[in-house]
């Protein structure tokens, strides 16, 4: 059976409560498609960045790729901190490959799923810097790693860079797909809005791979059917996600029927 991958952050995962009510799950099924979710709430660029490998790895028949706000980032799960009175040899120390942090070998393994057996944690600055529970982390973070994560934001982080290293991450990641020969989607609205995503792909991705239309985003749909009572997870209601599955599953029929 052919098969849809869908990466992304909260706007494209599935829902909690509510499951198989998120657009992959009713785009697949207007399909009669298998469909795989790697979309995680709260997911950083570099985390989706990793999703798409792992579309790479299983080659699926097409993928949805939603990237997301710059405002995230990634750290490793566990550290192996650096003695600044006993090792002198601090080159060394930042140049050496631990055991702790991120495996290219471990694949989607690296992004924490919450019981998957994690090595970096790609999640949103504020929430790390808060220290606040996360369903998708085993625990909280320990309180030195909070603390460098605040000096982080207050000496080091700058907005503008940040999204400038988002877009050429997941730029990579597209052009990866494209070149790959995967068809796929990419959905504006976080990193790039339907005013510039055009402008921000390469022109030999042509415009049947990006949704240019604002009616044709999560966020739109969000705005239009708002959630009642409990947020799914998605942010908004299962009808706005019916209605991105319709848009979504059509323009998959209109490429196959073009290719």
């Amino acid at each position: 059976m052919a098969k849809l991958i869908v990466c992304g952050c909260s706007l494209s995962a599935d829902s909690i409560n509510l499951p198989g009510t998120g657009y992959g799950h009713q785009t697949a099924r207007r399909l009669g498609w298998d469909v795989e979710i790697l979309a995680r709430p709260g997911c950083s660029n570099g985390g989706i960045r990793i999703q798409i490998d792992e579309v790479l790895r299983q080659r699926p028949d097409f993928a949805i790729v939603a990237p997301t706000f710059c405002d995230r980032i990634e750290i490793p799960a566990n550290t192996e901190p650096y003695d600044w009175i006993q090792d002198p040899n601090l080159p060394d120390h930042i140049r050496k490959e631990v055991a702790t942090g991120y495996d290219r070998a471990a694949g989607i393994d690296n992004i924490n799923y919450g019981t998957n057996p994690y090595r970096m944690i790609c999640e949103n600055i504020v929430t790390l810097a808060e220290n606040r529970d996360n369903p998708y982390r085993i625990g909280k973070i320990d309180k030195d790693t909070q603390s460098a994560i605040k000096q982080y934001i207050n000496h080091m982080y700058d907005a503008n860079w940040k999204r400038q290293q988002d877009e050429w991450i997941m730029r990579d990641g597209l052009m990866q797909l494209f070149y790959s020969g995967i068809p796929f989607l990419v959905i504006a609205g976080d990193l790039w809005n339907t005013g510039n995503i055009r402008q921000a792909i390469p022109w030999v991705v042509d415009d049947r791979y990006l949704t240019m239309d604002w009616q044709e985003t999560p966020e739109y749909a969000i705005y239009k059917w708002p959630f009642e009572g409990t947020d799914p997870g998605y942010h908004g209601s299962p009808i706005g996600q019916e209605y991105l599955a319709e848009i979504y599953a059509e323009k998959i029929r209109n490429w196959q029927y073009a290719s």
